[in-house]
């Protein structure tokens, strides 16, 4: 979702796990039952994450049944997995069609809300409260599309809704504390965050905002326990790493910070925020050949990073290399780092 939170992230539409019962109204009863048998079997080898056989058994049954609705709901769901997200519209699209229902229209509004287009999400999201007006994931999602649109105000509507209709609902609680966190709001936002935990105690991404709260309130050592936890839930949680990562840093740790750092880049290489911050903890080792090749790792990721080209003018300047300083300055105060502006009034021809 567009905003500042590293943390932030949405949970992904529930799986129809029911077996699809016999439709006594077809005329081949003999084709709907192996169908049925072959969805169940696919949702077995979902579950111990076996998406590409899963796909291939599913495709049998629909093969056998074309009209089976929770069978192409369900492929969508597979295809989520594997990331093909065309695939998995088109399969959401042929749901709603046999059979349109609060959960086959979020079904298709979460890829919308994946793909970035927020227009089409909501418009999704609203045909599933049509559909079905206590259902409250419709309520949940159309949130974090307003949130993707940067309409905060209205995210909080929905929120407040979704958890009124289901005061349980963990991620509800998550996405309104983010909000409350990205505002500044930190009681708030640590009471949100305490009780999304209270209801999914594995919910990973509610430690880590918890940190970032923490941070704020400058309560280190706090702040380090809630993003140890998040990554214990979620070890590959590179994100939670990066931050530790910097709360390490803020706490002149920075030995640690690169540790962090390094784990954050080996699961995600082209991750620039990482690099650009692993090349502050080994400037403040005095690493200063190490800093300036993770700044450039960060500006090869991202070329509009302006705070590594920031960063490494620094670095440069230090080396002696005042030409290039000054033209990482520019950069950066191109691409809007007021920062490098005194740099380049003050030490620049």
């Amino acid at each position: 979702m567009k905003n500042t939170l590293i943390c932030l992230i949405i949970l992904l539409v529930p799986m129809l796990t029911i077996a699809q019962s016999q439709d006594t109204t077809k005329t081949n009863l003999k084709n709907n039952k192996l169908a049925n048998n072959l969805y169940n079997e696919s949702l077995a080898l979902f579950e111990v994450q076996n998406y590409a056989e899963a796909i291939k058994m599913i495709n049998k049954a629909i093969a056998l049944n074309p009209e089976f609705s929770k069978a192409y709901y369900n492929r969508a769901s597979y295809q989520l997995q594997t990331g093909n997200l065309d695939e998995a519209i088109t399969d959401y699209t042929t749901a709603i069609k046999l059979n349109a229902s609060a959960q086959t229209y979020s079904g298709r509004g979460y890829v919308y809300l994946i793909k970035n287009e927020a227009e089409l999400a909501l418009k999704d999201f609203s045909s599933a409260i049509v559909s079905n007006p206590e259902y409250a994931k419709a309520y949940y999602y159309r949130g974090c599309a307003h949130a993707l649109k940067d309409n905060l105000s209205q995210a909080l509507i929905e929120f407040d809704r979704a958890i009124e209709i289901q005061p349980d609902l963990a991620a509800a609680y998550n996405e309104r504390g983010s909000i409350h966190l990205q505002e500044n709001k930190l009681e708030l936002a640590k009471n949100d965050l305490t009780k999304a935990i209270t209801f999914d105690p594995a919910l990973a991404v509610a430690y880590c905002n918890k940190g970032k709260v923490a941070e704020l309130e400058k309560n280190y050592e706090s702040a380090l326990e809630f993003l140890t936890a998040a990554i214990k839930i979620k070890p590959d949680y590179y994100e939670a790493l990066n931050f530790r990562g910097k709360v390490k840093h803020r706490n002149e740790d920075y030995e640690g910070a690169v540790e962090d750092y390094n784990k954050a880049i080996a699961i995600k290489a082209d991750f620039a925020y990482a690099l650009n911050n692993r090349g502050n903890a080994k400037y403040m080792l005095g690493d200063l050949t190490g800093a300036i090749s993770d700044f450039s790792l960060a500006i090869e990721v991202n070329p509009d990073y302006g705070e590594a080209y920031l960063n490494r003018g620094v670095v440069k300047e230090m080396q002696r290399d005042e030409k290039g300083a000054c033209r990482d300055w520019s950069n950066a105060a191109e691409l809007g780092v007021t920062a490098a502006l005194n740099y380049t009034n003050n030490q620049c021809e």
